[in-house]
């Protein structure tokens, strides 16, 4: 069945502007507004993964992860599904539903309508279209990003290195078919957009006073609960 240009054009504004809602849900601030505060008035004041983890700790950083990096699945896979790979409505663009999508969800994320255009830095909502299209890649990349976190602790720098490889091998990937040099500057305008998002934690990371992600912290040496002060000495009971 041939499908008209007039329709193509209607599936992909509707996956650019699902999507771009979709995006525009930020979880960091709903989770920590049922905890009773706002994690924008918080830390680093970034409503993102690596903020929560630094003040609500490993469960519910975690937790926000999943949900921003399932914000960059859910539109992708629906977009792959209305603009070609999943033949529901093929028109032979293939994989190019999957890096509309990804996009827009991404910049709903980083400048949400909903919220004024503050939103957060993209990082995990990448993670979850690159997990899309490359998920081994995306997988071996995100372990090595964490083995690197428990390492050095800086949490930005890691952001960068589990999308870097798999966008990388999305483009030669694309590159060898019709839609390759479109797919290219999508797949490069996403990486720019969270470099861009993240451009005061680079200038902070060059300057040495990028905030720490520690996962696991270290078990504090408590002073003894009863002592008493005898010539300059505590001494414990």
């Amino acid at each position: 069945m041939t499908i008209s240009t007039s329709m193509q054009i209607l599936a992909g504004a509707l996956v650019a502007i699902g999507s771009y809602f979709v995006g525009n849900i930020n979880n960091a601030i709903v989770i920590s507004r049922l905890k009773g505060k706002d994690i924008r008035e918080c830390g680093s004041g970034n409503p993102g993964t690596m903020n929560m983890l630094r003040t609500y700790g490993k469960l519910l950083g975690v937790l926000t992860l999943i949900l921003d990096v399932l914000k960059g699945v859910i539109p992708c896979l629906l977009g792959w599904l209305f603009m070609g790979g999943g033949q529901f409505l093929r028109f032979g663009s293939d994989r190019i539903g999957m890096y509309v999508a990804g996009i827009f969800a991404v910049l709903g994320h980083i400048y949400p309508v909903l919220m004024k255009f503050n939103g957060g830095k993209g990082a995990a909502t990448i993670i979850g279209v690159c997990l899309t299209m490359q998920p081994l890649y995306t997988l071996g990349a995100f372990a090595f990003g964490v083995a690197f976190l428990f390492i050095t602790h800086v949490g930005s720098l890691t952001s960068f290195i589990i999308i870097s490889l798999p966008l990388a091998m999305e483009g030669l990937t694309a590159g060898q078919n019709p839609i390759g040099v479109y797919a290219s500057v999508i797949l490069f305008a996403m990486y720019l957009l969270s470099l861009f998002a993240h451009r005061k934690n680079v200038y902070k990371l060059f300057h040495g006073n990028e905030g720490r992600v520690v996962l696991i912290k270290p078990k504090s040496k408590l002073q003894p609960e009863r002592s008493f002060v005898y010539e300059d000495y505590i001494v414990a009971e």
